[in-house]
């Protein structure tokens, strides 16, 4: 059976929007500008009016420089330099009278506002210099300088130069905000073709609920007691993706042997008395999950009582082949969640580090400068205190951040990114690491793997933060498709949960995604334990009571292990 893929072209970006942003971006700062200049001037013309000592053609003449320099002109080097001219023609019609005309002064702040916003901060500073070295040379050059006027000159001047630096700023905020609109545009289309195509899809894109809604139309074909939908991993080997009839099943399926065997060579369907549960009763069944010829995984399912005709069967195939193409999509989709939510998780500790830690460490280093100047002890103290608790918090963001960048590699494994993460944090919080690893050749999926690394890097970090433990002892026993963690520590044990806690909760959310069974338990001694088990014997219903008993090891089977 030959199953259509729909193809989807990817959306062109309209650049309609992009050039109305860009094109808004350049016009507000002339709108500002102009806004700006009709206003100095008009206060500018009320001062002459009420001056005895500024001459009204001096205005005039300001006021002439002013339209030139608002009038608009095509994007080009000159206008890029005109706020110099501006600022040296202002500077030497104002210099250049006598006595100083002090109601034109305001004007000084224009040709600095106007670099700034049109080019930035350099060019605010250019301006600024411009103005006070030709004013300051024209005031020389008629021989008359007062104290009094250097001091109302540079007071002006210096008030230009923080106007202009505040147009500069005000132009990156501008220009951010036309990058960000013109990126969510772009953003907003592709997402919308997204949602239009994930709501066309009947059951969504995540592989567990469509692996469930398969073994949930499959038992309305089959009649089934009970079942399990099995995926190969990139080992080779099969991985539970969804049970029916039962919280969990265990089972062992290996495609290389008994009936999972021939039905994986075969890529079809095959029945056996016996299930898979006790094999002196019923029957059991294996149905192939294939696309394009290509194996995908296996289907079992068994009951009690009579075995299936073979029209039974046929029609069981026909149901799962026609599922196969979504729950692979789910697999693919799955994966591609991964990787972005690594990025995301890596982009996230950039912005910690290079953001609020940064931020924290100068203040720390402000602190010790103040407790370096000061004799008062109440004071010193404070400031002590103070230092003490800044680096705290720089501590714990730094381990933030390298819980963030902790991740399992494809070429490494569940128990390399553990040993990395334990040492570091058990050397970072001084606490002693007892850790034993017992991994199999074989490996566990990339997201699976993934998902325990965080399940133990939760209980690390409650371990490490809340319960003033001074031992730490981990375990992690990979045994592909099971596999067995045990973080335990000697702190103060499990105390009251707090409402706006969310560890727990996100803990047994990892474990019920994965199939998993969670238990959360005192210590004997004192402290807490942590176990999760996936694949198990021991594998129970996900639950986090206090006072679970504490259970065997996961059976070790016959496989080479890695110490």
């Amino acid at each position: 059976m030959r199953t259509g893929q729909h193809m989807c072209k990817r959306p062109p970006v309209s650049s309609s929007s992009s050039f109305t942003d860009t094109r808004r971006s350049l016009e507000a700062p002339a709108t500002i500008l102009l806004l700006t200049r009709i206003g100095i001037l008009l206060l500018c013309g009320v001062l002459s009016i009420l001056s005895a000592h500024t001459e009204f053609h001096d205005f005039l003449v300001l006021a002439l420089v002013a339209v030139l320099s608002s009038a608009p002109l095509p994007r080009s080097w000159f206008t890029t330099i005109r706020p110099y001219f501006e600022a040296a023609v202002t500077a030497a019609i104002i210099g250049s009278a006598v006595p100083l005309p002090e109601a034109l002064l305001p004007y000084l702040i224009v040709p600095p506002l106007a670099a700034g916003l049109l080019t930035g901060a350099r060019s605010a500073l250019i301006s600024t210099a411009i103005s006070f070295l030709v004013l300051l040379g024209a005031r020389v050059n008629l021989g008359d300088l007062p104290r009094s006027e250097v001091t109302t000159v540079a007071e002006w001047v210096g008030l230009g130069l923080a106007v202009g630096l505040v147009g500069s700023w005000a132009r990156i905020v501008g220009f951010r905000s036309s990058e960000a609109s013109s990126t969510y545009v772009a953003a907003h289309e592709l997402l919308t073709r997204l949602r239009d195509v994930a709501r066309s899809l009947p059951t969504g894109l995540d592989e567990v609920s469509l692996a469930q809604q398969l073994l949930v139309d499959l038992r309305g074909t089959a009649n089934f007691d009970r079942a399990g939908l099995y995926v190969r991993t990139d080992s080779d080997l099969l991985m539970a993706l969804a049970f029916a009839g039962a919280d969990r099943l265990e089972w062992q399926p290996d495609a290389h042997e008994g009936i999972w065997e021939q039905v994986w060579k075969s890529g079809g369907v095959a029945q056996q008395s016996g299930t898979f549960s006790d094999p002196g009763t019923g029957y059991s069944a294996v149905v192939a999950m294939k696309l394009d010829d290509r194996p995908l995984g296996l289907v079992g399912f068994e009951r009690e009582g009579r075995e299936w005709a073979d029209r039974e069967l046929l029609e069981a195939q026909r149901v799962v082949n026609a599922a196969s193409l979504s729950i692979e999509t789910g697999r693919l989709f799955s994966e591609i969640r991964a990787i972005a939510t690594v990025e995301e998780r890596r982009r996230l500790a950039r912005e910690i580090h290079d953001g609020i830690a940064q931020e924290i460490a100068s203040v720390a280093y402000v602190v010790d400068d103040l407790r370096a100047h000061t004799s008062d002890e109440p004071t010193r103290a404070g400031l002590s205190a103070l230092r003490a608790e800044l680096t705290r918090i720089v501590t714990e963001l730094r381990l933030s951040i390298f819980d963030l960048r902790t991740d399992v590699q494809p070429a490494a494994g569940l128990g390399a990114a553990l040993t990395g993460y334990v040492h570091t944090v058990g050397s970072g919080a001084g606490l002693t690491v007892h850790l034993v690893l017992d991994e199999s050749s074989h490996r566990l999926p990339l997201d699976t793997e993934a998902e325990l690394l965080r399940v133990a890097q939760e209980a690390i970090t409650n371990a490490r933060k809340h319960a003033r433990a001074r031992n730490l002892w981990v375990t992690c026993r990979v045994d592909p498709p099971r596999a067995f963690m045990r973080i335990a520590d000697d702190g103060q044990g499990l105390g009251q949960a707090r409402a706006d806690s969310f560890g727990m909760e996100i803990m047994r959310e990892r474990a019920q995604r994965l199939g998993a069974s969670l238990s959360v338990r005192a210590r004997v001694g004192g402290g807490t334990v942590v176990e999760i088990a996936l694949g198990s014997r021991l594998a129970t219903p996900t639950t986090l009571t206090p006072a679970n008993p504490k259970p065997a090891l996961p059976e070790r089977r016959g496989r080479p292990r890695r110490r």
